[in-house]
Formats: C-alpha cells, structure tokens, sequence
C-alpha cells in the first residue's frame, strides 16, 4: 500500500527548537513541508503549499503571536494545529484554551510527547469535522495520512475500529460506524449496521447486495427501502 504522511509545517522562531522538533517529525515518519518563525510567513506558506498540520509555538516573532495564527488556521483554513510553550502558568494556558486548541504541548518535550500530541490533535479535529468537508485524517503505519473522501469505496465496522477501503489504499480508523456516519457527506448511505458504502462506486445491485470493485457488501432487511430508493434515484 502507498503510503502518504501528512505535511507539517512547524512555526518556531527558537532555531535549535525548530531543528529538533523537525528531527523528530522526520524520525517519526512525517514530511516536514516547510518552516517558519513568524506568523506572516506562516500564512503565505500554507497559502501557497498542501500544509496538513501545523505545529506552532505561542511565543513567536512579529506583531502576531502564536495563538492568533492558531485562530487564523482554524477560522481561514481549518487545519488542525498544535500549541507548543515554553511557559505552564495559568494566564498562558488561560489564553491558550480560550482559542479552543486541538492540542497542547509544554517544552521542553520528547519525541514521544509530541507523537502522542499530534494524534491527540488528529482526532480532536476528525471529531470537529462536518459532512461539508472531503478529507479525513487517518493513521497508516503508526503516522497519519490525508485520504480524500471521494476516493472511499465502502467502510466496513471490526469492533471498536473501522476498515475503510479506498481505491489503492485500506486503513483502519478507531471509530464506531455511527461516529463515523456523522461526518461523512450526503452520497455515502449505511446498507447495514456494520456497512457504510459510497453511493457514487456503486456498480451493481440487487435486493440483498451492493457491489463495489467486485465487493460484494449486504443491504440489510431495515436499510433496504432506504438504499434501494437511493440507488434506483442515480
């Protein structure tokens, strides 16, 4: 399988710092897409590169700190993004929370600190996410990957983890089926109470069966009159 790691940019305006978080992304398995240590340069780079995370420090250079860039990604760009500090007192963590952060981290850190953050992150932003969006973050291979949710073919419940089958790719995702169908957008229908399909790679179907790419996923007797109408209506 392919795999393809999300792109981090890392906003830290102490050079050693930078150096050393970057060193750790890399040892991680992540691709570190770009560096900056204000939050003017930051805007321009995720406007002009395919950033997928943000790793940004709350005391940085210029006239805008860290937690202003923080809302600024979330608010223009929603990407998800991680809060470093050098300070643990109340009033940073007060104005830290105030901005509503995925994730927060004190230095110094380890690389299993920030590892175990960034998923923290992931998930607080994959549980914000709403059906408007088309990209959901997934862990591959111990790190995360962007998959686009066009390129869904069905999922699949295995307990307490999903199997989402792509067109080149299958990931695991820990989430129930109902989670999960929440976020999802309009052209993806649950045909069973384990069964999510995407309507749109939908080649066959029968009374009982949907095809996909040869799969063959069940439409249960309490989703039939749903699915059926739906996929008659394409």
């Amino acid at each position: 399988m392919t795999q393809h790691p999300i792109k981090i940019l890392v906003v830290e305006d102490e050079y050693i710092t930078q150096k050393t978080i970057c060193n750790y992304l890399t040892e991680i398995g992540y691709e570190v897409i770009d560096t900056s240590m204000n939050a003017a340069d930051a805007i321009e780079i995720i406007k002009s590169k395919p950033v997928d995370f943000v790793i940004l420090d709350i005391n940085i250079k210029g006239e805008q700190n860290g937690i202003w860039l923080g809302n600024n990604i979330a608010e223009n760009f929603n990407l998800p993004h991680l809060y470093l500090t050098a300070y643990s007192d109340t009033e940073t963590i007060k104005n830290a929370l105030q901005s509503n952060p995925l994730g927060y981290l004190v230095k110094p850190f380890q690389k299993h600190d920030l590892f175990t953050a960034i998923e923290i992150a992931i998930l607080n932003f994959n549980k914000s996410q709403n059906s408007n969006e088309k990209q959901l973050l997934v862990k591959h291979n111990e790190v995360y990957t962007k998959i686009n949710f066009d390129s869904i073919l069905y999922i699949e419940s295995d307990k307490n983890y999903l199997i989402i089958n792509c067109e080149e790719d299958v990931y695991r995702y820990r989430s129930t089926i109902s989670d999960f169908e929440n976020i999802m957008p309009n052209y993806f229908i649950k045909t069973h109470k384990g069964f999510i399909i995407n309507t749109q790679k939908v080649k066959e179907f029968s009374n009982s069966t949907v095809i996909i790419n040869d799969n063959k996923i069940p439409i249960s007797k309490s989703h039939k009159d749903l699915v059926l109408n739906i996929l008659h209506s394409i």
